[in-house]
């Protein structure tokens, strides 16, 4: 999880638990023969992390903001995480054990504080993470239910991460505004955000939990704007 080179050490150390698949998460047909895929090689998929979005570093208020940004975002941050959940919901129909309602089914999508804050100059993101975290997830975990009882679905909110996709934005020193408002006024790590997905994923410790949105932000209160 935090770069490639780790996911193909992984492959490599484990080969007889782990598969990679690339796989266009805006096109239909891909997602559908991504998780057709998994589910040959895996069978039932009972957990899902859905992990990926764009954010262009570029500042854009609305007015200067173009259709094909604004559609591309919302293409690649919420309409894909649409495709990824209706998919894992369909493999549980199919796949789920005749005799067995309890059986874990996790579903777990990454926002960002973005769609709890906002986002000056970067609407088309803040808006698709606010959607998520807000009428998708709760809309969500009254349908999974129907398939397996014990279903649950949640939200990992983090704010600023130290990844290679915010390298670029922190040595600019966009995230010091951030850290204003942070109580513990450090970013977060990529092993904070999977130690909150393993927490959720289990039905052990999170057996009772769903429709959660999980702050990962340090005590984040807000941006500050000037």
């Amino acid at each position: 999880y935090h770069n490639v080179e780790t996911l193909r050490s992984l492959l490599n150390e484990y080969s007889d638990q782990c598969q990679a698949f690339s796989v266009n998460a805006t096109d239909e047909q891909a997602v559908k023969k991504g998780f057709a895929d998994s589910c040959n090689h895996f069978g039932l998929i009972n957990v899902c992390i859905v992990n990926h979005d764009v954010f262009k570093e570029d500042d854009i208020p609305i007015w200067a903001m173009s259709l094909d940004q604004w559609q591309n975002t919302i293409n690649v941050d919420l309409t894909s995480y649409f495709l990824y959940a209706r998919e894992w919901c369909r493999q549980l129909k199919h796949l789920k054990p005749a005799n067995d309602d309890n059986i874990n089914a996790s579903l777990i999508v990454i926002g960002s504080v973005a769609g709890n804050f906002g986002r000056v100059n970067h609407i088309d993101y803040a808006t698709a993470k606010g959607a998520l975290q807000s009428s998708f997830i709760k809309s969500l975990k009254n349908e999974i239910v129907h398939i397996i009882p014990q279903a649950r679905c949640n939200v990992v909110t983090p704010s600023w991460i130290q990844t290679a996709m915010t390298e670029g934005l922190i040595q600019q020193g966009k995230h010091i505004q951030t850290l204003r408002t942070t109580s513990l006024r450090k970013l977060g790590s990529a092993d904070d955000i999977a130690q909150a997905c393993l927490f959720l994923a289990s039905n052990r410790t999170a057996r009772h939990i769903t429709e959660e949105v999980m702050m990962i932000h340090g005590g984040m209160e807000g941006h500050a704007l000037w």
